[in-house]
């Protein structure tokens, strides 16, 4: 970058992230431990999971406010989730494993997405470039057309089986305004009527 020219360039992403990684999701509160593949899309907008079912999760990477990893991420509190860790054995190197995204509107109303690895280390590695990501001036500051291009990015990651956008994942993109997406489908003659349906 010259001088007589500071262009801030957009975050660039790892390709691991982009490839993604094995991790089991745990919840304390339901005290289940799902394998999903963890991964950042090639933009960097989303931080999303799949499951062995094919279903997906996503977290936008504005939304993300920390990673934590090693005795900083969450530890299983129930029973349950420590016994399928082997996390009261001396030897356990559950630390070395575990990831925790912190994500919420603010810094009051957080969630904590937890995630172990199969690896040692991988946990770390992840926290490191996912805040980095997170805290690229461009993520903050995107301009408008960001915007659109995150609306797509997701909308692509979605597709069925045969290659097609569902009708319905546009309603849940845009939930508040129904009535304009059927117009908006109508004015492109695509189906509106069945939200199974698509595009």
């Amino acid at each position: 970058m010259s001088l007589l020219n500071p262009v801030l360039l957009p975050p660039t992403v790892k390709a691991y992230l982009s490839q993604g990684e094995r991790f089991i999701k745990w919840d304390d509160e339901t005290t289940v431990a799902s394998p999903v593949i963890l991964r950042v899309d090639p933009r960097g907008y989303y931080l999303y999971w799949t499951y062995q079912s094919k279903e997906m999760e996503f977290l936008d990477i504005t939304s993300i406010r920390d990673t934590r990893f090693g005795k900083f991420a969450k530890i299983p509190k129930s029973q349950k989730l420590r016994d399928v860790f082997n996390m009261d054995f001396p030897d356990n190197t559950f630390l070395l494993k575990t990831l925790t995204v912190v994500s919420g509107p603010d810094m009051v109303d957080l969630t904590f997405h937890n995630f172990v690895s199969y690896k040692e280390n991988v946990g770390k590695v992840w926290a490191e470039d996912v805040l980095a990501l997170v805290k690229h001036p461009l993520t903050a500051n995107a301009p408008r057309s960001t915007f659109l291009d995150k609306i797509l990015v997701k909308l692509k990651m979605q597709l069925s089986p045969e290659g097609k956008i569902p009708v319905k994942n546009f309603f849940q993109m845009f939930p508040a305004d129904r009535k304009r997406v059927e117009a908006a489908l109508s004015a492109c003659h695509l189906p509106k009527g069945k939200p199974g349906g698509a595009r």
